[in-house]
Order: structure tokens, then C-alpha cells, then sequence
């Protein structure tokens, strides 16, 4: 065996005790943040008691018997979750502008296993924002289908999640600009608006109805709403093909950022 491969294996073993003590310190800077957990819950609540209140009997009309608060919730999961992913991003940009990702990047010889534990904390506090938003729709009215289907409707959004915080840190990382990087939570919660949110794509009219058949975010709605009420997946396939090739797209932004970053210095 070559010292070369020697050295990658010592390098990779490395990077796990560093990645969790990483994760430990971004998710203590996120519970010491409480801006960054209570204003995607409050949110997340706020919108979800003035849609079902106001809405409530107009959805019941057209759902089918369907709940209308649990037609609503994959939606308010998804705004909840872009918002609180977001994080990610601001943590890295404070980390930048402090000093302290460069100083330990020189110590390490890298700062993936940095960013890595900023976007694994800030999933974990996306988790915990999620099953709040759960329980206070409980608290509202909302009633599972099945517990493993709400479990699901959330694991679909965290996904979602997980490319959000990738994106972020890599506008972060690329621009060192926290208002850049808010950017990114801007689209999601901005499209997540041109989806079904308060009916059905078909029963939608004329333009709004175009830009949700063509908004891959419907999918991933669609999906959950699937998922959560225990019908035939038809969103699936391409809700599938949408968050991967998102997960995969913000990786490799991620790996160019930090290309650029290293190119710059």
C-alpha cells in the first residue's frame, strides 16, 4: 500500500471527529441564536392559523373530505424548512468574516469537514423547527393519516432542507455576504408560492396554472401531500429526479466555492 493512500485514509479518518465536534459547536451557535429557531416556528404557526382559519371551510369544498389543514401543512413545512436552512449559510459567512474558518482551515489543511458540521446542525435544528410545526398543527386540528406518512411528509421536506443549507453555504462561502446568501432562501420561499397552496394544480386557472405545472416545487409538494394522506405516488418520480439533481448540483457548488476560495487566497 502506497504512503499516498496511506495519507488519504489517514486524512478521511481524521475528518469524522472533526466533522462531529463541527457539528456540536454550529448547533450550540443555533440554540445560543434563538432568532434563527423561533422565527421559523413562529412563522411556520402564524401562517398556518390565518390559512386554515380563513380557508378552512372554502378548501373543504373542493377536497374531497380531505382535511384542508392537512392539504396546508407540506406547504408551511416547506416555507418553515427554507427559512431555517437558511441558517446555514449565515453561520458560515460569521465564521468568515470572524476569521475562524480560515484559521482553522490552515490547521486542518481543510474547511470541508467545517462546513460540513454547520450544514449537518443546522438540518438537526431544521428537524426539531419541523416536528414543532407538526405538533402546533395538532394543536390546530390537524390529525395524521398515519404516523409514518407525517413522518415521511417531514423527511421529504428535510431533503429539501439539506440542498437549501448546500446552496447557502456555497453562496456564503463564494460571496462572504450574508445578504447574498439570504438570497437563497428567497427563491425557495418565493416559488414555494407558485405551487398548489391553497388548492389543487387542477384546479387552478390560466397563468398561475402554467407556472405551477412548470414549478418543480409543486412536485415535491405534491409528493409530501401524497406521502402524508397515503395515496397513489404519482408526484414521485419527479419530485425524485428534482431533489437529487438539486442535492447533487449544490455539492458540486459547493466544491466549486471552496475551489474558488482557495484559488483567492
Amino acid at each position: 500500500m502506497t504512503t499516498a493512500v496511506l495519507a488519504v485514509r489517514a486524512r478521511r479518518a481524521a475528518a469524522l471527529p472533526v466533522t462531529v465536534a463541527a457539528t456540536a459547536r454550529a448547533l450550540r451557535t443555533v440554540l445560543r441564536s434563538p432568532a434563527l429557531l423561533i422565527s421559523p416556528i413562529a412563522q411556520s404557526l402564524f401562517f398556518l392559523l390565518i390559512y386554515s382559519g380563513q380557508l378552512g371551510q372554502v378548501g373543504a369544498g373542493y377536497l374531497g373530505g380531505r382535511s384542508f389543514i392537512a392539504f396546508l401543512l407540506p406547504l408551511i413545512l416547506l416555507t418553515g424548512v427554507a427559512t431555517g436552512a437558511g441558517a446555514a449559510g449565515t453561520l458560515t459567512v460569521n465564521d468568515l468574516t470572524s476569521g475562524y474558518l480560515d484559521r482553522l482551515r490552515i490547521a486542518h489543511g481543510t474547511a470541508t469537514p467545517f462546513l460540513t458540521g454547520t450544514v449537518l446542525a443546522t438540518i438537526l435544528a431544521v428537524t426539531g423547527e419541523g416536528l414543532l410545526t407538526v405538533g402546533g398543527a395538532m394543536v390546530a386540528g390537524y390529525r395524521p393519516s398515519t404516523w409514518a406518512g407525517a413522518l415521511g411528509m417531514l423527511g421529504v421536506m428535510l431533503v429539501l432542507g439539506v440542498t437549501v443549507a448546500l446552496f447557502s453555504v456555497a453562496v456564503a462561502v463564494r460571496t462572504s455576504s450574508s445578504s447574498a446568501a439570504g438570497l437563497v432562501t428567497l427563491v425557495f420561499f418565493g416559488l414555494s408560492f407558485f405551487t398548489g397552496v391553497f388548492a389543487p394544480v387542477s384546479e387552478l386557472t390560466g397563468w398561475m396554472r402554467a407556472i405551477a405545472t412548470v414549478n418543480p416545487l409543486t412536485y415535491v409538494v405534491e409528493a409530501a401531500r401524497q406521502i402524508e394522506s397515503g395515496l397513489a405516488l404519482s408526484a414521485g418520480p419527479a419530485a425524485t429526479i428534482f431533489l437529487t439533481t438539486l442535492a447533487v448540483a449544490g455539492f458540486v457548488a459547493c466544491g466549486l466555492a471552496l475551489h474558488h476560495a482557495r484559488s483567492n487566497r
